[in-house]
């Protein structure tokens, strides 16, 4: 109870109270599944050391997944946890130097074991930096981790030394880093436990490289399970799985940074085909969770790599893993949270490949989730914001299709959620970003609803978080594509405006924002596709304030970046929709106005008529229209190619192709008004020739004005 001096705890429960900022998640997941991974070498286990006798394992490992409500007190739970945990483990970076409650886990943990183990795992900034004129940003210990604490429980000025490993890229990097967190906790020498780790790793990489060479490196493992006796087989499905687990972590991490993540792909055809073969209801809790955490780990991998079919195969499994171990326990907050996860990233890549009801299942599933997550504990803002990513996601996928009343509603719970976590406080960056995140899609939703003027002074809201995120950190890339993707639709809303000039400088702030972030990571699929959007937005921009020549080199870097993602993965129905095809229709566009020299033209020249014929020739064969596409840069697209074509059949005297071209753009249009009619108006007017023939039926005018000739 406050006020009361710490007694001695009982006997640990956890082996380790992993403590770390909510900025970190990705590190946490990694480091929590590695601790619990790692296989204290036989030799060692039962030795007495300066920490007691050596485990086999270092499980329980305790994980703290909450960014504490504000409040004075850290709550009870986490309080009996901190005084039942063996070590301390803080995950050290300047988002953790920052944060309020790593600061007072620390200090807890420390009035609490007075003569605790603290181990400090470095994951970016610097030790100590604080110290140094101009750098505090930089810190990396929080302030209780810096300096000894006083009888009083305050942190004095005398200086700690906390035992650290550097899991830096610079530093140890992962694997020695945990090498050296482990031999800390165990309490034996660093240079012992690596000895024997890398003689373990060999025998492991030489069984991983003869495996791989015969392409049989788990079938084999499963195998001698299927031969060997059930203390055998334990054994075996232990080993196969910890060699699942570093093909899928450390192999990873080695393969990443050099691009050659499809060196895993053989991996994860053969880390699907163990795991199908075994019986849910037969494994352990162990068991489970490792079969989880490796299948998440291989539907991120494929995800990454633009696989989404593979991806949707191994987040399904993670799914049924996640859910076996809720239904034996539905009332655990951590596997009602796991679960949640599993079925998002169902919906989430199921939205991406057009299975659009087992994309509105995963995302009702992850609400109900995140509603029995904050009815079992209201006050915990981790579960809150759960719920906030749940709203959004259903939002997200009834403005998908084409229910923008549904998608506000379910903005404006999610805006309200990050509102009150945020608290007015741009120092809270976590709760800023989401709350930024929200605005964007109201403003969406807002905008599909004709509600412009609403929508743009939304988007200008979204943009000064970011700006507000990036003054205190320049290099938060969350922040940074946040801005480029709300610069790119205040842009599209200016373009409705009729503000030409305007969209031009916020779309081409956007495509500079994008370009900066390709230059750091230039394989991301995520950002290689907001690319493509921002620089057709450019494209469009340009084209209606006349600056014909800048839009053509626009519209071929759009083309090539399009090109490249729907040749990757051609199922992924957003990066052509929303990518590809407008780039193609704007290389239409820009043919038919331009000529040999700049500026506007009246007509095709001799040659310059077949060549667009071509194009367009092109473009349908290559395409096909869905009727059922709710996308409004599809449809936009389709309408001006159509436009095009009409008044290219008629210059060359086919009516019957003029017709059918124009009947075709009036049929796109559709009977209600929306933003995309706005858009069109004004693009398809801007395309119009300089001097239109007086005696054509098929101008642009006629084909979005109900009264004109355009039969």
């Amino acid at each position: 109870m406050p006020g009361v001096a710490p007694t001695s705890p009982p006997g640990p429960v956890y082996q380790a109270f992993l403590s770390y900022s909510h900025r970190d998640r990705r590190w946490a997941d990694w480091l929590h599944g590695a601790l619990e991974a790692y296989r204290v070498p036989r030799q060692l286990v039962g030795r007495e050391t300066a920490a007691g006798p050596a485990p086999a394992r270092l499980t329980p490992i305790f994980r703290d997944r909450e960014e504490l409500a504000a409040s004075s007190d850290l709550g009870e739970t986490i309080r009996a946890a901190l005084a039942a945990s063996a070590n301390l483990v803080v995950l050290c970076s300047p988002a953790a130097a920052a944060s309020r409650w790593t600061n007072e886990e620390i200090a807890t943990f420390k009035r609490l074991h007075p003569e605790g183990r603290i181990f400090a795992a470095i994951v970016a900034g610097e030790p100590y930096a604080s110290d140094l004129p101009g750098r505090a940003a930089e810190e990396c210990f929080p302030e209780a981790l810096r300096y000894r604490l006083g009888r009083d429980g305050r942190p004095t000025g005398e200086r700690a030394e906390p035992v650290a490993a550097d899991f830096r890229e610079g530093g140890d990097g992962k694997r020695l880093g945990l090498i050296k967190l482990v031999a800390g906790m165990l309490g034996v020498g660093v240079d012992e436990l690596a000895r024997r780790d890398a003689h373990r790793r060999q025998r492991r990489l030489a069984i991983l490289t003869g495996l791989s060479l015969a392409g049989m490196a788990v079938t084999s493992g499963l195998a001698v399970v299927a031969v060997q006796a059930r203390g055998e087989a334990e054994r075996q499905r232990a080993e196969a799985e910890g060699l699942i687990e570093y093909m899928l972590t450390d192999l990873r991490a080695k393969l990443e940074p050099v691009g050659r993540l499809e060196a895993l792909d053989g991996v994860g055809a053969q880390v699907i085909g163990y795991y199908d073969r075994q019986q849910l209801a037969g494994l352990d809790a162990a068991s489970l969770s490792k079969r989880a955490r490796a299948l998440h780990l291989l539907g991120e991998v494929r995800e990454q790599r633009g696989d989404t079919a593979g991806a949707l195969v191994a987040f399904r499994e993670a799914a049924a893993s996640t859910g076996e171990l809720l239904a034996r326990a539905p009332e655990d907050a951590q596997r009602l949270y796991d679960h949640g996860q599993s079925v998002f990233w169902v919906g989430y890549i199921a939205r991406q490949r057009g299975i659009l009801e087992e994309a509105e299942r995963g995302f009702t599933e992850y609400r109900r989730l995140s509603r029995r997550l904050v009815a079992l504990a209201p006050e915990n803002r981790a579960w809150q914001a759960e719920l906030g990513y749940a709203a959004s996601a259903l939002g997200v996928f009834a403005l998908d299709n084409d229910r923008p009343e549904a998608a506000l509603r379910h903005f404006t719970e999610a805006e309200g959620i990050w509102a009150r976590l945020q608290g007015g406080q741009v120092a809270n960056r976590a709760e800023s970003y989401d709350l930024a995140q929200a605005h964007g899609w109201k403003a969406d939703a807002l905008g599909a609803l004709l509600r412009h003027a609403e929508a743009l002074a939304l988007r200008r809201r979204e943009a000064g978080l970011y700006e507000a995120l990036l003054a205190g950190d320049p290099a938060d890339s969350e922040a940074r594509l946040g801005l480029a993707v709300a610069m790119m639709r205040i842009a599209r809303l200016q373009l409705v405006a009729g503000e030409a000039r305007a969209a031009r400088r916020a779309a081409a702030r956007s495509t500079g924002l994008m370009a900066a972030l390709l230059r750091f990571d230039p394989a991301n699929t995520l950002w290689r596709e907001i690319a493509v959007k921002a620089a057709n937005g450019q494209a469009e921009a340009l084209v209606q304030a006349g600056e014909w020549t800048r839009a053509q080199a626009v519209n071929r870097s759009a083309l090539d970046l399009a090109g490249a993602l729907v040749a990757a993965d051609p199922t992924v129905r957003e990066w052509r929709a929303d990518g590809l095809v407008p780039a193609r229709a704007m290389e239409i566009a820009l043919a038919a106005r331009t000529g040999p020299r700049t500026g506007p033209r009246t007509g095709p020249r001799t040659g310059q008529g077949a060549a667009l014929e071509r194009l367009i020739a092109r473009f349908e064969a290559d395409f096909t229209w869905d009727p059922a596409s709710q996308s409004d840069e599809e449809r936009l697209a389709w309408i001006t190619v159509q436009a095009l074509s009409a008044r290219l059949a008629e210059a060359r005297g086919d009516a019957a192709r003029a017709r059918a071209a124009a009947a075709r753009a009036r049929g796109l249009l559709g009977a209600p008004a929306s933003i995309r009619d706005a858009r069109l108006v004004a693009a398809l007017r801007t395309l119009e020739p300089a001097t239109p023939a007086p005696a054509s039926r098929y101008n642009f005018a006629a084909l979005i004005h109900p009264g004109g000739d355009s039969r």
